[in-house]
C-alpha cells in the first residue's frame, strides 16, 4: 500500500500544493508579517515534501541535487512555525530584535549545504551513497538529530504560548486545531528523521504522508474558517490586558512624556540611548516601557526611536542640500551608516542619497514653471506650506504619571 509508485505522486502532490501556496500568501498587494512568514513556512515544507519523493524513488544517487536543501529546511520549521504562531496571535506586536538570531541554524546549515553540493560530481555521490549504507552513523546524520531536537524545543515554546489562553472555553477549537496540527507535525518530522537513520522505510513514508496531510489541511481550512484565528486574537489581548503591568499608570500623561523627551529634548540624538535608560526618564520600569509601545503604541522600542530619528535625517537632507550625509546620520543618533540606511529605507522606501537627489529636482521644476508662467509657484507664504509657530504649551515634565483610579 505504501510502496513508492503510490506515495511519490502523493508527495509531488503535496509539494507543488505547498509551492502554490507561497504564490498565494505573496500575491496580495498589501503583505501582512504572517503572510511573509507563511512564505516561508510553506516554501521549506514544499522542498521538504519534494526531496522526499526523490529520496523514495532513490533519485539522489543519480542526480544528488535532488535533495538540496532538505536539511536547510529541516532546520528552518521550528523558528518559523513559533514565529508565524507569533504573528496570528499578536498581529500588531512586533517581533524580537533578535530576530535573526532564530535562523542561525538554518543559515549554518545552508551554508554547509552549498559547500558539500559545490563539490565534485562524484564525491557528492559517494558521500551519499555512505550516507545511505550506514544511515545514522555517517556524520551528515548528527545534523538531522541537531534539527530535531532544536525543532521539538521550538514546538516545545509553541505550546507554551498557546497554554495562556487555553482555559478560555470560546478558544477550544481553536486550541485544539492548532495543538493537534502541531503534534502531528512534531511526529511526521520524528518519522522522516528516524524512519530513515535507522532504515524503517515504512516510517519514513508515513512522515511524508503525514506533512502531505499538514499541507493540504492548511490549505482548505482557511476556505472553511475565513476568520478562524480572530477569536483567538482578541481573547489574548483581553487576557494580555488583565494582567496588564501599566495598571495604575496615566498612560495618556506618559504618552505625552515620552513626546516631550523626544520632540524637546531630541533624546534620540543619543546613540546609546537605550530602552532601560528611557524608562529611567519616565519614571517606569522597562518591562513597562515595553508593554507601553506594544500595546498602545503599536510598534517596538527601536522602531519607535529610529522613526523620531529618519524624521529629522528627512528634514535636515532637505533643508541642508550640502551637508554630508554621513554627518547627518551621527548627528540623529545613528552609531553606523549601515544601521541608518537600514532604517532609512525601511521607514521611507528610499536610500538618503536617492531622497535627496529627488528634493535636488523639485527647485529645477519651479525655476521652470516660473520661465514659462513669469508667476512663481505656491509655496511657503504663497498659499502653500506655511510655517506655523508651536502653539503653547503645558509642560508635564513634573506631572506624576502614576493615577489613582486606572
Amino acid at each position: 500500500m505504501l510502496n513508492p509508485e503510490v506515495v511519490t505522486p502523493i508527495f509531488y502532490f503535496g509539494s507543488g500544493l505547498s509551492f502554490l501556496l507561497v504564490v498565494q500568501k505573496l500575491i496580495p498587494p498589501i503583505k501582512r508579517r504572517e503572510d511573509r512568514i507563511g512564505a516561508l513556512l510553506f516554501l521549506s515544507l514544499g522542498i521538504i515534501l519534494f526531496t522526499v519523493a526523490n529520496v523514495v524513488l532513490e533519485i539522489d544517487r543519480t542526480y544528488p541535487h535532488a535533495i538540496f536543501l532538505l536539511l536547510t529546511s529541516f532546520s528552518a520549521i521550528g523558528p518559523l512555525s513559533l514565529l508565524y504562531t507569533h504573528s496570528l496571535i499578536y498581529p500588531n506586536q512586533t517581533l524580537y530584535r533578535d530576530i535573526r538570531l532564530h535562523f542561525l541554524v538554518p543559515g549554518f546549515f545552508l551554508l554547509g549545504e552549498l559547500l558539500f553540493f559545490g563539490r565534485a560530481w562524484d564525491s557528492i555521490i559517494s558521500d551519499l551513497g555512505d550516507f545511505r549504507n550506514i544511515r545514522y552513523k555517517h556524520y551528515l546524520s548528527w545534523g538531522f538529530f541537531l534539527t530535531t531536537a532544536l525543532t521539538t524545543a521550538y514546538f516545545g515554546f509553541r505550546y507554551r504560548m498557546l497554554l495562556t489562553v487555553i482555559s478560555i472555553p470560546e478558544l477550544k477549537s481553536q486550541i485544539r486545531f492548532i495543538f493537534i496540527l502541531a503534534t502531528i507535525t512534531v511526529f511526521a518530522m520524528y518519522s522522516l528523521v528516524f524512519g530513515f537513520m535507522f532504515g524503517l522505510d515504512i516510517l519514513f513514508r508515513v512522515g511524508g504522508l503525514l506533512v502531505t496531510g499538514i499541507v493540504t489541511l492548511l490549505f482548505l481550512a482557511p476556505s472553511r474558517y475565513p476568520d478562524f484565528f480572530a477569536p483567538l486574537t482578541r481573547e489574548v489581548r483581553k487576557k494580555k490586558y488583565e494582567k496588564s503591568l501599566l495598571i495604575g499608570l496615566d498612560l495618556n500623561l506618559l504618552e505625552l512624556r515620552i513626546q516631550e523627551l523626544m520632540r524637546e529634548d531630541k533624546l534620540y540624538r543619543d546613540p546609546e540611548l537605550t530602552l532601560h535608560s528611557l524608562s529611567e526618564d519616565l519614571g517606569i520600569k522597562p518591562y513597562q516601557l515595553t508593554e507601553f509601545l506594544n500595546e498602545h503604541l503599536q510598534t517596538g522600542f527601536h522602531n519607535y526611536i529610529n522613526g523620531f530619528r529618519i524624521e529629522e535625517a528627512v528634514n535636515l537632507l532637505e533643508e541642508k542640500p550640502d551637508q554630508d550625509i554621513l554627518s547627518i546620520c551621527y548627528f540623529v543618533g545613528f552609531n553606523s551608516k549601515s544601521s541608518f540606511n537600514d532604517a532609512f529605507r525601511k521607514v521611507t522606501g528610499k536610500t538618503p542619497t536617492q531622497l535627496r537627489q529627488k528634493k535636488s529636482d523639485i527647485p529645477e521644476k519651479q525655476k521652470l514653471h516660473t520661465a514659462r508662467t513669469g508667476v512663481p509657484p505656491l509655496g511657503k507664504g504663497l498659499g502653500g506650506m506655511v510655517e506655523l509657530g508651536d502653539p503653547e504649551r503645558i509642560s508635564v515634565r513634573n506631572r506624576p504619571i502614576k493615577a489613582e483610579n486606572r
